[in-house]
């Protein structure tokens, strides 16, 4: 019974021992394997990217890369030789050397402008796809005009021979524009909608019969005619059913033979509709 169990003590103890000297040389030719490894990995991308960067400086120095071809999307105002200058395209570039970022920001620079958006296409185009501004009014600030778009921003000064086909927007004040000169949602939403009800129709007064539009927060709207200055003032409120009985009114005063008399037109008293300065006569819609 000792030596037995003397014998299963030391075959214990020694058992042991050499299993966690195994453990401890297996444990440092993982590390030493795991290095070696790795090293090849990182040599091997090491390669790859060396290859890649000779591929990539040789594109550059090749003639099919070249740009020959920049095709323009929604162009209406803006030209495209102005839009390859103002984007640095004049001279003939690499296409994978382009900064696509830094064209799309030099284009958008120009004031008629709102947004571009660019596409390579290989071996040797450049697709521009450009949104322009849409111009609704004609705004006076500091002594000066500008144009309004759809989303209340002044965005450009009216230059020679811009803008005649466009009517004045008047009566804003400071507390109707934000500093980045951007009209405020509420007041925004009127214009707009007025706009929107005023170029619909068979025969429209927005934009080509209107040289004016005057906005007032508490009486409403009131337009002026390009012809005449007739004063057509619609209020504030139930602004559609207004404006399509003005166009009713409309046809039959444009019957009359005195119509250079007319002066004004009131719709801003409930269904009635009151003319100025013709004489008496009953007009069928009022």
């Amino acid at each position: 019974m000792y030596i037995g169990k003397t014998r299963l003590g030391n075959m214990g103890r020694n058992y042991y021992r050499g299993d966690y000297n195994n453990s401890e040389l297996s444990w440092f030719g993982k590390i030493w394997r795991h290095f070696w490894v790795g090293s090849i990995m990182i040599m091997m991308l090491l390669g790859i990217s060396l290859i890649l960067l000779i591929g990539y400086l040789m594109a550059l120095s090749t003639p099919i890369f070249k740009l020959e071809d920049v095709g323009f999307k929604g162009l209406k105002r803006v030209s495209q030789a102005e839009l390859l200058h103002q984007g640095g395209l004049e001279n003939q570039v690499n296409l994978l050397a382009l900064n696509l970022s830094d064209v799309k920001r030099k284009m958008e620079t120009v004031p008629w402008v709102k947004n571009v958006s660019l596409q390579r296409i290989f071996p040797n185009k450049l697709q521009v796809m450009v949104n322009e501004h849409q111009p609704i009014f004609l705004v006076l600030a500091q002594q000066e005009l500008h144009f309004l778009n759809n989303e209340g921003l002044l965005f450009k000064k009216v230059e020679a021979k811009e803008g005649g086909a466009l009517p004045l927007l008047t009566g804003l004040g400071k507390k109707d524009w934000t500093p980045e000169r951007r009209l405020t949602g509420p007041v925004l939403k009127e214009i707009v909608t007025l706009q929107t009800l005023l170029s619909q129709g068979k025969d429209p007064l927005y934009p080509g019969k209107l040289s004016e539009v005057h906005y007032d927060p508490d009486c409403g709207f009131s337009l002026f005619t390009l012809e005449r200055g007739i004063r057509i003032t619609l209020g504030k409120e139930e602004l559609e059913t207004r404006i399509k009985r003005l166009e009713k009114v409309w046809v039959e005063i444009e019957k009359r033979p005195n119509l250079y008399t007319l002066k004004g037109i009131s719709l801003q008293f409930g269904q009635r509709v009151i003319v100025h300065g013709l004489k008496p006569k009953s007009i069928k819609g009022t």
